[in-house]
């Protein structure tokens, strides 16, 4: 190999590592990051709903959805507030028969997951996202880009972007 040839094949290198160290970055945000969950850990807490968005309440986080609350089923719920302030329902969650049966059984193992990063790792496979308004067959799974891309969509009765609220 020529000087020329092996300062390429130096700068080659050098560039698929970095593109290494940002695809594992990617893969690290997309897992404990991407929503605002503070130092990396999950909310203890999360919004449901039972009765289609009319109301909410907040629960445990790790209940597996739907559940009944009331005699009625009840829904993890993505809570907005629109620009005149008030605040509404506009995605619901549940989780797939599989899903129901992995954290069924991660959470009677009694699992030491401080930061919930297993459980939210099983979400990812296991629970379905919708629109509150839309029908069952508008069901998708909830991975990152599908969750952010709908709520991104959400707006409030004027039509404008509606913001994401943290169940705190």
């Amino acid at each position: 190999m020529n000087t020329g040839e092996t300062r390429n094949a130096k700068v080659g290198m050098g560039a698929a590592a970095a593109l290494l160290v940002v695809a594992m970055g990617f893969v690290g945000f997309q897992v404990f990051g991407g929503r605002d969950h503070g130092a990396g850990s999950l909310p203890g807490d999360a919004f449901y709903t039972d009765d289609n968005g009319k109301t909410f309440f907040k629960d445990d986080v790790r209940k597996i959805v739907p559940f009944d609350h009331k005699g009625k089923q009840a829904y993890r719920a993505d809570v907005f507030q629109g620009s005149d302030g008030k605040q509404f329902v506009g995605l619901i969650y549940r989780h797939t028969d599989s899903g129901r049966k992995e954290l069924g059984t991660y959470f009677a193992n009694k699992p030491s997951d401080p930061e919930g990063v297993g459980r939210r790792l099983m979400e990812l496979r296991g629970m379905q996202v919708k629109p509150i308004a839309a029908g069952e067959k508008a069901w998708v799974l909830a991975d990152d880009v599908a969750t952010e891309r709908l709520q991104g969509s959400v707006t409030d009765p004027s039509g404008k972007p509606a913001k994401l609220v943290s169940p705190k």
